[in-house]
């Protein structure tokens, strides 16, 4: 295992069965422990199974949200999901296990991600903003978050159903503008899995 910034990091999309169920259970185990101080243990049972259940990964990927497991060698260290909504690249999930925090990961993702909005030629131009809701709860995240450039855009409570809250500060960044190489892709579905297929 590599630690700081020298470690390897592999974005993989998530296309097959096995990959949902394979993620499925490393969210529960990130989850679980990470929000065990900000939500109640029944919220987050019910924020897994209606979010993060086999259906709801299934039913999120077919309406166009991109899922991507992280990995390090042959373990699944996290994930990241994006959709893009107006002008708007939203992150819902970037998450990673306990034993890889701090390792400058998130950074990484981040990074990544932005690079395929750089480029006029791919149709993804118009793209401006990065978006992420934090819970107000979440002090070490908002902490990194802020340091990776974003700012506290508002503070906003957002209705999970039956009855469950959560008080959220929706995080903003400005996509950087400085030029980059990339590869055309003809829509901004094929940009967003073809950027992930190719992610080293």
């Amino acid at each position: 295992m590599k630690w700081g910034n020298d470690m390897r990091l592999d974005m993989m999309p998530i296309a097959t069965e096995k990959q949902i169920i394979d993620m499925e259970q490393a969210v529960r185990h990130i989850w679980i422990e990470y929000y065990k101080n900000i939500f109640s243990e029944d919220q987050i049972e019910y924020m897994l199974r209606i979010y993060h259940s086999k259906e709801a990964i299934r039913k999120q990927i077919q309406s166009g949200t991109v899922y991507m497991i992280l990995m390090s060698g042959d373990e699944i260290i996290g994930y990241t999901s994006y959709y893009i909504e107006n002008d708007i690249l939203y992150l819902p999930r970037l998450c990673i296990k306990h034993e890889y925090r701090r390792n400058g990961l998130a950074r990484q993702v981040i990074e990544r991600i932005e690079k395929i909005f750089l480029s006029s030629e791919n149709g993804l131009s118009h793209i401006k903003k990065i978006q992420r809701n934090l819970s107000v709860r979440n002090d070490l995240a908002i902490h990194i978050y802020e340091h990776l450039g974003f700012y506290k855009k508002k503070r906003v409570v957002v209705d999970l159903g039956s009855g469950y809250f959560s008080e959220d500060y929706v995080m903003e960044k400005r996509i950087g503008s400085h030029e980059e190489k990339h590869r055309h892709y003809g829509t901004k579905t094929e940009a967003l899995h073809n950027f992930a297929a190719e992610t080293p």
